[in-house]
């Protein structure tokens, strides 16, 4: 081989080394940051974002889901399932989370998208890695192209309750995003993400590879799916068939809320309304 052409050779190498290394950092990036909530029969996914104080102080974390994730659970408390590392592993932290004080909910949502947070104190020990509230895509940032058509997408969730592990990690699926175009963001209240959605999904982060680091592009909220009826003599029957399409909220309605929260004293009830909707 020339020494050019085996320049090259390595070069497209080590290119594909530190792509591949970026990918499974984005998805360990994905899981450490997915927690499971589920109460009575219901279950669903979160990821946690640190938000930085505005006094200088450590960042708050709090959680993001799906606003039906909380508004489903009857329940005032709910299970936050943790992850803390053990003496040969990891082991299983589960938390009681308040999510209602009587009939007033403790979690503030979008009033225009399906999307909550709360804010929480995870276990000392717990192996929580929060996404810094930048690693979430804002509107200058689908303007800009960051998230488009095509791109893969990593999504840690909990499909039809299931866990990965008794530890209670989350399954890592893979997806691409289906929808174009995404700008301007301000006009697209939900995108289409190409991968087997189930049950269980709502809430979880939809990531992407940003410059080898994850980017939140969205918050999973429902699937796609074609409702065919069949009638006879004696009944109607509907059937529903997924299309192995997830509807998605864009990351800057997560945004917004978690503004809104920082700017009411962290205390904000549901329903309020963002600036410029």
């Amino acid at each position: 081989m020339r020494p050019v052409a085996l320049a090259a050779a390595v070069c497209l190498c080590l290119s594909a080394g530190a792509a591949g290394r970026a990918r499974a950092d984005v998805a360990i990036d994905s899981l450490r940051a997915t927690v499971r909530l589920h109460g009575g029969s219901r279950s669903s996914t979160a990821f946690a974002v640190a938000v930085p104080d505005d006094g200088g102080g450590s960042p708050r974390i709090v959680l993001v889901t799906a606003a039906h994730s909380f508004e489903t659970i009857a329940a005032a408390t709910c299970t936050a399932a943790f992850r803390a590392r053990g003496g040969d592993g990891f082991v299983r932290r589960d938390v009681q989370l308040t999510i209602r004080d009587g009939d007033r909910p403790r979690w503030a949502r979008h009033p225009t998208a399906d999307v909550a947070m709360i804010p929480v104190v995870p276990p000392a020990d717990t192996d929580l890695e929060p996404f810094p509230l930048e690693r979430l895509a804002d509107g200058p940032a689908f303007d800009r192209g960051e998230v488009h058509v095509g791109q893969r997408a990593w999504i840690a969730c909990y499909p039809a309750k299931t866990e990965a592990n008794p530890t209670g990690w989350a399954v890592l699926r893979q997806g691409a995003i289906a929808s174009h175009p995404l700008a301007p963001v301000a006009k697209v209240p939900t995108f289409f993400v190409d991968y087997a959605h189930f049950g269980g999904d709502s809430g979880a982060a939809v990531v992407v590879e940003r410059e080898g680091r994850p980017l939140v592009s969205g918050v999973v909220v429902s699937m796609q799916r074609q409702t065919d009826t069949i009638t006879s003599p004696f009944e109607d029957r509907k059937i529903h068939t997924p299309l192995g399409l997830a509807i998605v909220v864009p990351a800057d309605r997560v945004v917004e809320t978690i503004g809104l929260w920082r700017n009411r004293d962290r205390d904000v009830p549901a329903g309020v309304t963002p600036r410029g909707r």
